[in-house]
């Protein structure tokens, strides 16, 4: 891998190499990118957010957020990854918002059906109250919106489980020897209109159901993803083998934040993923 330029899977597109480093945005508490490293007993943990190219060209700020949390007192490692929704100019406060809140939510509950509902109201009271805040600069629309993917791992003595929360397209994966694994796919149709079926598109929403699964977790690897990422590596084996590759084992943090935003023709959009290794 290259110390310079832009880490490329496949074609590259002429968009990678033509746009550079722009013009801030009009939002300070958005930064271009964002990393993060952690080691709790059980896990190693790699987490990054890179602005998409569109959103640097167009000035606009990086909708992608994540978070990451342990509790000691319960040994749960709490991770959430936020996309806002691209149509509405302030999702990024959305994806913030929750990114922020939903940790201290599930510890709480214990539950992330709980944990969402009481988010989503407060998200709902941000979103309402956004056309009165000061910005450097003004927009004409308020709207906001986020998708959520949040998992809780809990490391106990002969075992871990986690339990494992989304609504919308973001999505979670677990890589071992065998490859990767979608675990947040939307499964057969005639399962679709069930409770936890994660028909809810993104919050907040009047009526926040998310999809919860309780698995256990055998040796391997973790990823919450945005689209950014999640799409690629859904519909391209040449993606696929190249993280695969790349997050067999935990990298350097800043090498990790340079493969998540690897370069790949028509992929243009925010990047983000947080990775734990489990052992």
């Amino acid at each position: 891998m290259s110390e310079t330029g832009p880490v490329v899977i496949g074609e590259p597109g002429r968009t990678a190499t033509a746009i550079g480093p722009c013009a801030p945005t009009y939002h300070p508490d958005s930064a271009d990118h964002e990393l993060s490293e952690c080691v709790v007993p059980g896990a190693q943990v790699r987490a990054a957010s890179v602005r998409g190219l569109m959103h640097r060209y167009n000035r606009e700020p990086r909708q992608d957020r994540f978070s990451v949390v342990y509790d000691d007192a319960t040994a749960t490692l709490v991770i959430v990854v936020c996309d806002g929704v691209g149509q509405f100019a302030l999702s990024h406060e959305a994806a913030a918002f929750v990114a922020s809140d939903a940790p201290r939510a599930y510890l709480v509950h214990r539950d992330w059906h709980a944990a969402v509902v009481e988010v989503n109201l407060g998200l709902t009271d941000l979103a309402e109250a956004a056309a009165h805040r000061n910005r450097m600069l003004s927009v004409p629309q308020h709207g906001m919106a986020t998708t959520l993917a949040a998992v809780a791992i809990r490391f106990e003595e002969t075992r871990r489980t986690a339990s494992i929360a989304w609504i919308g397209d973001t999505s979670v994966w677990f890589l071992d020897k065998r490859g990767w694994e979608s675990i947040t796919d939307d499964g057969p149709a005639d399962d679709r209109d069930a409770p936890d079926s994660g028909r809810v598109g993104a919050l907040p929403n009047a009526d926040p159901r998310p999809a919860v699964i309780e698995r256990d977790l055998p040796d391997g690897a973790l990823f919450l993803t945005t689209d950014g990422i999640g799409n690629p590596l859904r519909d391209a084996e040449q993606v696929k083998e190249t993280l695969a590759g790349w997050w067999a084992t935990p990298p350097d943090v800043f090498a990790f934040a340079r493969q998540v935003g690897f370069a790949r023709k028509s992929h243009l959009d925010d990047r983000t993923a947080v990775g734990a290794w489990l052992a």
